[in-house]
């Protein structure tokens, strides 16, 4: 698969030092996967498109990113997906690289019968989650939305998950936007109002979708096709909705990742047009893995889903410029191992 490469090998080369290729997999390598349930329609059109040219059957389960962790960690999984690292302390003594795949937005979604959209700021959102807006014609709600219907009322359920990485981007985007939540070691576990707890996003959005009042966050891929969504006030001012092309804005803007593949996002960047609140998937692989066979399966998935998928993503997701810092460590990274 590390043939896949045409154009990109050459920035790659110029911008990188020392790679060592991973020996071409094998076809008829089975290798499992779980964690990121943002993700998760992403990394299934990858698997399935992969294992149609290769041969080979690269199969992911969503699960949620600490779940993930947690299963690669035990040995359980071969690889894992996750939109947060290991907190400190936390990750395996094995070898394992972290490698950026895609990139996309969180969608605030909500169920209103009668009401289209609603603007919100970080302020009123991080209250909202907080538990201390409980109504949704509360004035804080109606001073964003001068021209909101009057179906804008009744009680607030908060939908939240835990052991989420898209929880800990959340929180994460609170904790810098407005200081109300703690960001300490990337906690994936909710801080905030419970109203109704969702195992995925897939459960998130059905339960938002069943529950008139409630308001969550999950991956616009799930949002898009069963409920409305918010549209955040971003880092200019602006009240964006979340688009491919919003997200893309946003995480091109965002500092170099380090060496270990990840990028801390600063969720207060200014960006025209940006859509804040846009989070990036990692894939945790072995380096050096036991079962070289395995190993090259599973790096020769990583670079397909950065070099092919990240061109074709599934709706709602961003790849990288094959120029980009990102692009050139993430292809770094799925390598690293080889």
């Amino acid at each position: 698969m590390h043939r896949i490469i045409t154009k990109s090998v050459a920035v790659f080369a110029i911008a990188a030092s020392a790679i060592v290729a991973a020996p071409a997999a094998q076809a008829g390598e089975t290798v499992n996967g779980k964690g990121s349930s943002f993700a998760n329609n992403f990394m299934q059109k990858c698997a399935k498109e992969f294992n149609a040219k290769t041969g080979n059957t690269v199969a992911y389960t969503s699960t949620g990113s600490g779940a993930g962790l947690t299963a690669y960690k035990s040995g359980a999984m071969d690889y894992a997906a996750t939109d947060t690292p290991w907190a400190a302390g936390a990750a395996p003594t094995a070898a394992f690289a972290y490698v950026p795949v895609t990139a996309g937005p969180v969608a605030i979604a909500f169920n209103l019968p009668g009401v289209k959209t609603v603007n919100l700021d970080p302020k009123t959102l991080s209250a909202i989650f907080k538990g201390t807006i409980t109504k949704w014609d509360d004035k804080a709600i109606k001073k964003l939305n001068p021209s909101a219907p009057a179906a804008l009322k009744g009680n607030i359920t908060v939908v939240y998950r835990n052991g989420s990485g898209t929880t800990a981007n959340v929180q994460d985007y609170l904790n810098q936007t407005v200081g109300s939540f703690s960001a300490t070691n990337g906690n994936k576990d909710w801080q905030g109002a419970k109203g109704a707890e969702a195992t995925t996003s897939a459960v998130m959005v059905s339960t938002i979708k069943s529950t008139p009042g409630a308001i969550g966050y999950a991956d616009l891929a799930d949002v898009n096709i069963k409920l409305k969504y918010a549209a955040l006030k971003n880092g200019a001012g602006k009240f964006v909705k979340p688009t491919a092309a919003a997200a893309k804005a946003f995480i091109s803007a965002q500092a170099d990742p380090g060496k270990n593949g990840i990028v801390t996002i600063d969720f207060k960047k200014k960006v025209s047009g940006g859509y804040n609140l846009s989070i990036f998937t990692y894939l945790v692989i072995p380096k050096g893995a036991a079962n070289a066979a395995k190993g090259a399966t599973i790096s020769d998935f990583a670079e397909y889903a950065i070099t092919k998928c990240g061109k074709a993503p599934a709706a709602g997701y961003v790849g990288f410029d094959s120029k980009s810092k990102i692009y050139i460590r993430a292809l770094s990274n799925a390598r690293s191992g080889f």
